[in-house]
């Protein structure tokens, strides 16, 4: 072989290995990467707030590769990223690569209920799952999946630093989209929501997090700072949960449910969701810290923070496999505790 035919297949091969999913960028007419198709629940004109949680995977990716980003649906024929989010069993048409996905395991990808089975004319390339609940359940349908695991959110304060941050409460508590009156960054609670009601003497103190925002840069980083401003964290929202446990904030998933509040076991007689099963199995827990607490009953605010400060602690979750497994071009680096933001991608950005 001519030495510089040996040098151009040298040069494929490597760029290969270093871009496992370089099936999912849109590139140039000279080859040079342009975006990334990704697939994640993006805004539309009739809903134009974005969730802070799925917004979140098309900024992470955005980062990490230095690209933007072009929104992929869940059934668009092309191959494609999916990161962020409950998302993998919605997934079908075409190649995709799994990156710190979750997958509903009970369902398909027309939402119905019904084991979950690879759909038709569909691969799913695992890079890396959200946590060992997910990678189980591809592993029993036959799928590769390797022991990688974590949701990339978990890399957002090197996104977002605030190291000199004051914190403006004692406890912040966030809902999940469902429990609230309508989709948009000033909804509030559904009134009939009794757990939710705060004393006017605990205003000052306790504040109601509704994950919508603006669909902005600087929306999400406004959204994110409220959250790191809290001493605390009760949650009903999984990526309430990533965020408080990334920023090292003490936290506890807010279960609808009855009963004394604890370290709930994954198989014990308590329901559990499975999301935060899978999240917390992930970062090797075989717990999820939990203050039950039924929708329709107040809330002991000081025993729900006593109950936090007593039994929390913090991860010791890296999240470097995870960012390792990443299938794209690195723009970044893992040492670094703070990325650059190219600002020109991201506001660029559709969220």
């Amino acid at each position: 072989m001519p030495l510089k035919a040996a040098k151009r297949l040298f040069r494929r091969s490597v760029s290969a290995d270093r871009s496992a999913a370089s099936g999912a960028l849109v590139t140039s007419d000279r080859g040079a990467a342009e975006a990334v198709r990704l697939s994640w629940v993006w805004t539309t004109d009739r809903h134009p707030d974005a969730n802070l949680g799925d917004a979140l995977s098309a900024v992470v990716v955005s980062v990490m590769s230095g690209l933007r980003i072009e929104p992929a649906a869940f059934d668009q024929p092309r191959e494609r990223l999916a990161a962020v989010g409950t998302i993998g069993h919605a997934q079908q048409g075409a190649r995709v690569h799994l990156w710190g996905t979750g997958f509903d395991l009970n369902r398909g990808p027309s939402g119905a209920l019904s084991p979950y089975a690879v759909p038709p004319e569909t691969e799913l390339v695992v890079h890396a799952v959200r946590g060992r609940q997910t990678a189980t359940g591809l592993r029993a349908l036959g799928l590769d999946v390797p022991d990688v695991f974590g949701d990339p959110v978990w890399f957002l304060p090197r996104i977002f630093p605030f190291p000199d941050l004051e914190k403006r409460f004692e406890l912040g508590v966030i809902v999940h989209i469902s429990e609230l009156d309508e989709a948009t960054a000033a909804a509030t609670v559904k009134a009939q929501l009794a757990r939710y009601a705060i004393p006017p003497e605990l205003a000052d103190d306790i504040t109601i997090i509704n994950t919508y925002t603006d669909a902005t840069m600087e929306g999400f980083e406004r959204k994110v700072r409220e959250i790191a401003a809290c001493r605390r964290i009760l949650s009903t929202s999984l990526h309430g949960l990533v965020i408080a446990e990334t920023y090292n904030i003490p936290c506890a998933w807010f279960s609808t449910g009855r009963g004394e509040a604890a370290a709930l076991p994954f198989d014990g007689p308590q329901p559990i969701d499975h999301r935060m099963i899978d999240f917390y199995g992930g970062a090797d827990r075989e717990t999820v810290l939990s203050y039950l607490q039924p929708l329709m009953e107040p809330t002991d605010w000081a025993d729900a923070i006593g109950f936090i400060d007593r039994n929390w602690k913090g991860l010791t979750y890296t999240g470097e496999a995870l960012f390792k497994a990443f299938p794209l071009r690195k723009a970044v680096k893992f040492k670094d505790s703070v990325w650059t933001r190219p600002p020109d991608i991201l506001e660029s950005n559709r969220y």
